[in-house]
């Protein structure tokens, strides 16, 4: 009688999904503008975003902008929301690469 060849029963469980950081995510370089502290967070909530006024999705990879002089002036935004609004106010630096 042949043989049977059976798999490891973990080989059929789903892979286990990468952890999103929920704080201090690396931030690009061309994200950051004087005067504002800008960090990429995952959140764990919703969040209406303030250049598209769409919601950023809980678990979504996004970035925090706090400007120095107003702590409670906190947003939630897309990092292409967030790009656009520093092109329009003349901030973006643009990624050069070496």
């Amino acid at each position: 009688m042949p043989r049977k060849n059976r798999r490891n029963p973990e080989f059929f469980l789903p892979p286990e999904a990468p952890v999103t950081p929920s704080r201090g995510a690396d931030t690009p370089t061309w994200a950051q503008a004087p005067g504002y502290e800008v960090r990429g967070v995952g959140g764990q909530k919703e969040y209406r975003c303030p250049g598209c006024d769409h919601m950023v999705r809980a678990g979504i990879a996004h970035l925090v902008v706090v400007p120095t002089d107003d702590v409670d002036a906190r947003r939630h935004w897309h990092t292409e929301c967030w790009k656009r609004e520093l092109r329009r106010l003349g901030l973006y630096r643009a990624p050069t690469f070496e």
